[in-house]
Protein backbone atom coordinates (compact mmCIF):
# COMPACT_ATOMS: atom_id res chain seq x y z
CA UNK A 1 0.00 0.00 0.00
CA UNK A 2 1.14 3.58 -0.73
CA UNK A 3 0.64 5.69 2.36
CA UNK A 4 -0.47 9.26 1.59
CA UNK A 5 1.54 11.95 3.38
CA UNK A 6 -0.44 15.15 2.86
CA UNK A 7 2.19 17.52 4.27
CA UNK A 8 5.93 16.98 4.54
CA UNK A 9 9.18 18.90 4.29
CA UNK A 10 11.17 15.80 3.34
CA UNK A 11 11.10 13.64 0.23
CA UNK A 12 10.12 10.05 0.92
CA UNK A 13 8.56 6.94 -0.56
CA UNK A 14 4.89 6.74 -1.45
CA UNK A 15 2.50 9.58 -2.20
CA UNK A 16 3.48 12.85 -0.56
CA UNK A 17 2.93 16.59 -0.89
CA UNK A 18 6.26 18.35 -0.41
CA UNK A 19 6.09 21.81 1.14
CA UNK A 20 8.36 24.25 -0.69
CA UNK A 21 7.56 27.26 1.48
CA UNK A 22 10.91 27.02 3.26
CA UNK A 23 12.88 26.76 0.03
CA UNK A 24 13.86 23.94 -2.29
CA UNK A 25 12.99 23.03 -5.84
CA UNK A 26 10.36 20.77 -7.33
CA UNK A 27 11.55 17.62 -9.04
CA UNK A 28 9.76 16.50 -12.24
CA UNK A 29 6.43 14.87 -11.42
CA UNK A 30 6.63 15.74 -7.74
CA UNK A 31 3.51 16.85 -5.85
CA UNK A 32 4.26 20.12 -4.07
CA UNK A 33 2.66 22.96 -2.17
CA UNK A 34 3.77 26.57 -1.86
CA UNK A 35 2.63 29.40 0.36
CA UNK A 36 3.72 32.14 2.73
CA UNK A 37 4.21 30.66 6.18
CA UNK A 38 3.06 33.18 8.83
CA UNK A 39 6.28 32.72 10.79
CA UNK A 40 8.43 33.66 7.78
CA UNK A 41 6.67 36.59 6.14
CA UNK A 42 9.13 38.58 4.05
CA UNK A 43 11.90 35.99 4.40
CA UNK A 44 11.59 34.08 1.16
CA UNK A 45 8.42 33.22 -0.71
CA UNK A 46 6.57 36.12 -2.32
CA UNK A 47 2.90 36.16 -3.23
CA UNK A 48 3.66 36.46 -6.92
CA UNK A 49 5.70 33.25 -6.72
CA UNK A 50 2.72 31.43 -5.24
CA UNK A 51 0.41 32.83 -7.90
CA UNK A 52 2.79 31.96 -10.73
CA UNK A 53 3.38 28.42 -9.44
CA UNK A 54 -0.39 27.90 -9.31
CA UNK A 55 -0.86 29.35 -12.79
CA UNK A 56 1.81 27.07 -14.26
CA UNK A 57 0.39 23.98 -12.57
CA UNK A 58 3.59 23.46 -10.56
CA UNK A 59 1.78 22.96 -7.24
CA UNK A 60 -1.15 20.83 -6.14
CA UNK A 61 -1.97 22.92 -3.05
CA UNK A 62 -1.46 26.42 -1.66
CA UNK A 63 0.29 26.55 1.70
CA UNK A 64 1.28 26.16 4.24
CA UNK A 65 -0.50 29.42 4.93
CA UNK A 66 -2.45 30.82 7.82
CA UNK A 67 -2.06 32.45 11.22
CA UNK A 68 0.39 32.22 14.09
CA UNK A 69 0.25 34.40 17.20
CA UNK A 70 3.92 33.65 17.86
CA UNK A 71 4.89 35.37 14.61
CA UNK A 72 6.47 38.80 14.48
CA UNK A 73 4.00 39.88 11.78
CA UNK A 74 0.87 41.61 13.09
CA UNK A 75 -2.39 39.71 12.73
CA UNK A 76 -3.87 42.25 10.30
CA UNK A 77 -1.02 41.63 7.86
CA UNK A 78 -1.25 37.87 8.35
CA UNK A 79 -4.93 38.08 7.50
CA UNK A 80 -4.30 40.15 4.37
CA UNK A 81 -1.74 37.67 3.09
CA UNK A 82 -3.90 34.69 3.96
CA UNK A 83 -6.90 36.12 2.13
CA UNK A 84 -4.73 36.57 -0.97
CA UNK A 85 -3.72 32.94 -0.75
CA UNK A 86 -7.36 31.93 -0.40
CA UNK A 87 -8.05 33.83 -3.62
CA UNK A 88 -5.24 31.95 -5.40
CA UNK A 89 -6.58 28.65 -4.06
CA UNK A 90 -10.03 29.46 -5.41
CA UNK A 91 -8.86 30.84 -8.75
CA UNK A 92 -6.80 27.75 -9.61
CA UNK A 93 -8.90 25.08 -7.91
CA UNK A 94 -6.27 24.10 -5.36
CA UNK A 95 -6.77 22.93 -1.77
CA UNK A 96 -5.32 25.05 1.01
CA UNK A 97 -2.94 23.61 3.62
CA UNK A 98 -3.27 25.65 6.80
CA UNK A 99 -0.90 26.44 9.65
CA UNK A 100 -2.82 27.83 12.62
CA UNK A 101 -1.44 28.53 16.09
CA UNK A 102 -3.66 30.21 18.71
CA UNK A 103 -5.69 31.92 15.99
CA UNK A 104 -8.65 29.72 15.17
CA UNK A 105 -11.20 32.57 15.59
CA UNK A 106 -9.33 34.48 12.86
CA UNK A 107 -9.21 31.42 10.64
CA UNK A 108 -12.93 30.74 11.01
CA UNK A 109 -13.70 34.42 10.43
CA UNK A 110 -11.94 34.34 7.05
CA UNK A 111 -13.67 31.09 6.15
CA UNK A 112 -17.11 32.53 6.85
CA UNK A 113 -16.26 35.74 5.00
CA UNK A 114 -14.80 34.15 1.86
CA UNK A 115 -16.99 31.01 1.67
CA UNK A 116 -14.37 28.95 -0.21
CA UNK A 117 -15.26 26.10 -2.53
CA UNK A 118 -11.84 24.44 -2.25
CA UNK A 119 -10.87 22.13 0.60
CA UNK A 120 -9.13 23.62 3.63
CA UNK A 121 -6.79 21.23 5.47
CA UNK A 122 -5.59 22.17 8.96
CA UNK A 123 -2.22 20.47 9.25
CA UNK A 124 -0.72 19.12 12.47
CA UNK A 125 -3.92 19.64 14.44
CA UNK A 126 -3.49 19.34 18.21
CA UNK A 127 -6.12 21.62 19.69
CA UNK A 128 -9.22 20.91 21.73
CA UNK A 129 -12.49 19.18 21.01
CA UNK A 130 -14.56 22.39 20.88
CA UNK A 131 -12.46 23.95 18.13
CA UNK A 132 -12.38 20.63 16.30
CA UNK A 133 -16.18 20.53 16.27
CA UNK A 134 -16.34 24.05 14.78
CA UNK A 135 -13.86 23.14 12.06
CA UNK A 136 -15.65 19.91 11.19
CA UNK A 137 -19.02 21.67 10.94
CA UNK A 138 -17.51 24.06 8.41
CA UNK A 139 -16.18 21.14 6.37
CA UNK A 140 -12.49 21.48 7.18
CA UNK A 141 -10.19 18.50 6.76
CA UNK A 142 -7.96 17.67 9.72
CA UNK A 143 -4.43 16.35 9.31
CA UNK A 144 -2.77 14.60 12.24
CA UNK A 145 0.96 14.10 12.51
CA UNK A 146 3.82 13.72 14.95
CA UNK A 147 1.78 14.64 18.02
CA UNK A 148 -0.02 11.28 17.83
CA UNK A 149 3.06 9.82 19.50
CA UNK A 150 2.88 12.14 22.53
CA UNK A 151 1.01 10.39 25.36
CA UNK A 152 -0.80 13.51 26.64
CA UNK A 153 -1.45 15.28 23.34
CA UNK A 154 -4.93 16.46 22.42
CA UNK A 155 -4.82 14.69 19.08
CA UNK A 156 -4.39 11.26 20.67
CA UNK A 157 -7.57 11.84 22.64
CA UNK A 158 -9.72 13.35 19.91
CA UNK A 159 -8.47 11.50 16.84
CA UNK A 160 -11.41 9.05 16.99
CA UNK A 161 -13.81 12.02 16.77
CA UNK A 162 -12.67 13.03 13.28
CA UNK A 163 -14.95 11.57 10.60
CA UNK A 164 -12.91 9.26 8.34
CA UNK A 165 -13.88 11.27 5.25
CA UNK A 166 -12.34 14.44 6.78
CA UNK A 167 -9.04 12.94 7.90
CA UNK A 168 -5.48 13.18 6.58
CA UNK A 169 -2.12 12.14 8.04
CA UNK A 170 1.31 13.72 7.71
CA UNK A 171 4.90 13.78 8.92
CA UNK A 172 5.49 17.56 8.62
CA UNK A 173 9.16 18.11 9.56
CA UNK A 174 9.64 14.85 11.45
CA UNK A 175 12.10 12.24 10.24
CA UNK A 176 10.08 9.07 10.88
CA UNK A 177 8.22 7.26 8.06
CA UNK A 178 4.59 8.12 7.36
CA UNK A 179 3.70 4.45 7.82
CA UNK A 180 4.51 4.83 11.53
CA UNK A 181 1.91 7.60 11.80
CA UNK A 182 -0.69 5.40 10.11
CA UNK A 183 0.01 2.50 12.45
CA UNK A 184 -0.26 4.66 15.57
CA UNK A 185 -3.38 6.45 14.30
CA UNK A 186 -4.97 3.10 13.42
CA UNK A 187 -4.54 1.91 17.01
CA UNK A 188 -6.14 5.11 18.31
CA UNK A 189 -9.07 4.76 15.91
CA UNK A 190 -9.47 0.99 16.45
CA UNK A 191 -9.11 0.11 12.77
CA UNK A 192 -6.42 -1.64 10.78
CA UNK A 193 -3.67 0.47 9.17
CA UNK A 194 -4.82 -0.81 5.78
CA UNK A 195 -8.40 0.37 6.29
CA UNK A 196 -7.14 3.75 7.45
CA UNK A 197 -4.73 3.96 4.52
CA UNK A 198 -7.44 3.24 1.97
CA UNK A 199 -9.73 5.87 3.48
CA UNK A 200 -7.06 8.59 3.43
CA UNK A 201 -6.14 7.62 -0.12
CA UNK A 202 -9.79 8.11 -1.16
CA UNK A 203 -9.85 11.48 0.61
CA UNK A 204 -6.68 12.46 -1.23
CA UNK A 205 -8.11 11.54 -4.62
CA UNK A 206 -11.29 13.48 -3.92
CA UNK A 207 -9.59 16.64 -2.62
CA UNK A 208 -6.55 16.83 -4.92
CA UNK A 209 -8.15 15.50 -8.14
CA UNK A 210 -4.90 13.74 -9.03
CA UNK A 211 -5.64 10.04 -9.57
Amino acid sequence: MEWVNVHTHTRSEGVYVLDLSGGGRREPGELCSLGIHPLFVGEGVKMEQVREAARRGEIVAVGEAGFDRNAGTVMEEQRRLFEEEVEISEAYGLPLIIHCVRAFPELLSVYKKMKPSQAWIVHGYNNNEEILAQLLRCGFYISAGKKVFLPRSNIRRILPLIPPEQLFLETDDADFPIEAVYREAAVLRSVSPEVLGRQVYENFKRVFHIF
